[in-house]
């Protein structure tokens, strides 16, 4: 009986350590999910490129390391007056297949996490580099960033005053005021979060920019130019003045009009006033010069009639003859108000 009695004892004991021990086991993995989703150096930075597919800045720069401050700027030898005008949700692009491709660990404990995604659809690639910042319990490891994990964009606007980016105009010279009101180009600094694929351009009613991508790495500075070329309304603006200016050069009833890029000069006595017209005007083409649109020398035709008469024998003729000249610009520019100002080369 005792031998039955033991028996029937022992098996709640038995019962009990297996409940124990798959309690444990259930509990170290738990554990270990956790810190694999959280508290691990890919679970980090998953959790960043998170809040910026979900267009949440405020969780993604309160992310220990993230805030761009004057000294963590610095340290990671990034522009300290970059301006923050781009960190914000409108401008970020649809993140989407967020994936770590690796986590390779660095010296001093630090790691190199490489995050791939598509932005708007094209293919993103950014590495991150944390460390450890401490632990939970003394068992789960937490993480920062050792470097702001954003990128700065030099943009640099050719020919023009401003860049859109989505539905927003930005003007460089608000972050860089030290650059003249006149300036014929502008640039300056920008944030911008990584992994990202952002579209530069430029449109107005004279100027306009093939799109420019920036697709910057954290912790780097990256060049971008916009390059405003001229519209076919700009060039048909600067012809319509500059055939204008000819007009008015050919009502002058002199064989020189003044300021005017055509004339004659004849030997034989004038009688009666000249008159002139335009046969073929110049064909404007715009190219950038250093403060300002110029034009190459153009070539027209002005048509000149008047009455001569000869020195040599007194014979009079009506003198009908096509003279060809050429013009150049050396200023257009863009006045604020829109306006053009055509400086004509002497």
């Amino acid at each position: 009986m005792s031998g039955d009695g033991s028996g029937i004892r022992t098996r709640p004991l038995l019962l009990w350590a297996g409940i124990g021990i798959l309690l444990v086991v259930a509990f170290a993995a738990a554990v270990g999910a956790v810190q694999r989703a959280f508290y691990s150096p890919a679970g980090f930075v998953t959790a960043y490129v998170d809040a910026l597919a979900s267009h949440d800045v405020a969780t993604a720069l309160s992310m220990p390391g993230a805030a761009p401050t004057r000294a963590a700027l610095t340290s990671a030898r990034l522009p300290a007056d970059a301006s923050r005008e781009l960190l914000r949700s409108d401008v970020l692009p649809t993140l989407t297949d967020i994936t770590v491709r690796s986590d390779e660990e660095l010296a001093g404990g630090e790691h190199k996490v490489t995050v791939h995604a598509l932005a708007d659809g094209s293919a993103v690639t950014a590495d991150f580099i944390v460390r450890p910042a401490g632990s939970v319990l003394g068992v789960l490891t937490t993480w920062e960033f050792a470097s702001v994990p954003l990128t700065v964009a030099h943009i640099t606007v050719a020919h023009a005053s401003t860049f859109t980016i989505g539905s927003h105009t930005v003007d460089p010279r608000a972050a860089a005021p030290d650059q003249p009101e006149s300036a014929f180009s502008v640039a300056a600094d920008y944030l911008m979060f990584a992994p990202g694929r952002y579209e530069l351009g430029h449109r107005s009613l004279y100027l306009h920019a093939d799109p420019t991508v920036v697709s910057g790495s954290p912790g780097r500075t990256t060049e971008a130019v916009v390059d405003a070329q001229p519209t076919t309304g700009f060039t048909a603006a600067v012809q319509k003045q500059l055939n204008a200016f000819l007009d008015e050069c050919a009502k002058q009833q002199v064989l020189q009009p003044a300021g005017c890029p055509f004339g004659v000069v004849i030997d034989d006595r004038v009688q009666g006033t000249p008159t002139w017209s335009i046969v073929s005007y110049p064909v404007v083409h715009l190219t950038a010069g250093a403060t300002a649109w110029t034009m190459d020398q153009a070539v027209g035709v002005a048509h000149l009639s008047v009455t001569v008469q000869s020195l040599f024998d007194g014979t009079v003729r009506q003198r009908e003859s096509d003279e060809k000249f050429a013009v150049s610009l050396s200023s257009v520019t863009i006045r604020p108000d829109g306006s053009l100002d055509i400086v004509v080369a002497d």
